[in-house]
């Protein structure tokens, strides 16, 4: 225990830069031989609410990395105390305020009975439109079928998974989309 805690914060941080500035699609469709670049601008995370749900090791490290980006950082963690979360220097919200704010949603509890299908269709419905999703604590906790649905609406921007459900996920519909 804790012995990856910096490191999977660091990461949820990566992919999310990643998802943000579009280094995937930008670095394969040069090796494709094309060069898309006003297609592959992204965004800034500078000035936008990152939404944290779990406060623990991993979740309060990658909060303190998103607000040394300048990111607003509002946090939802059913056994944390608002006290705590607010002597951090974070805003304490219910997950439906975070929902309703966030600009990105990153993901940091542990796989239990309560956080299965904690992001599932009716979650994604309370989302801001075009939110980007980065899930790097456990397959499950994203409902896979709603955020393909969320994808395709237009709801979620973009979501960046280092986790699945099953692993390897072998063919996966997500997989298809860029």
């Amino acid at each position: 225990p804790g012995g990856n805690t910096v490191t999977t914060a660091e990461h949820a941080i990566a992919m999310m830069m990643a998802l943000t500035r579009n280094i995937p699609r930008g670095t394969q469709s040069m090796k494709e031989g094309r060069w898309d670049k006003k297609l592959l601008q992204g965004r800034e995370v500078r000035n936008k609410t990152m939404g944290v749900i779990g406060f623990g090791n991993i979740g309060s490290i990658s909060a303190s990395l998103a607000k040394g980006l300048k990111m607003k950082v509002i946090v939802y963690d059913p056994y944390i105390s608002r006290d705590h979360i607010e002597e951090e220097g974070y805003e304490f919200v219910t997950l439906d305020e975070l929902y309703a704010q966030a600009d990105y949603i990153t993901i940091h509890v542990p796989k239990m009975d309560a956080t299965i299908d904690l992001l599932d269709a009716e979650a994604f419905s309370k989302m801001k439109d075009g939110v980007m999703v980065v899930n790097c604590a456990r397959g499950g906790i994203v409902n896979e079928d709603a955020l393909l649905e969320a994808i395709k609406s237009g709801k979620v921007a973009g979501a960046a998974l280092d986790v699945f459900a099953v692993e390897p996920p072998g063919e996966h519909p997500l997989l298809e989309l860029d």
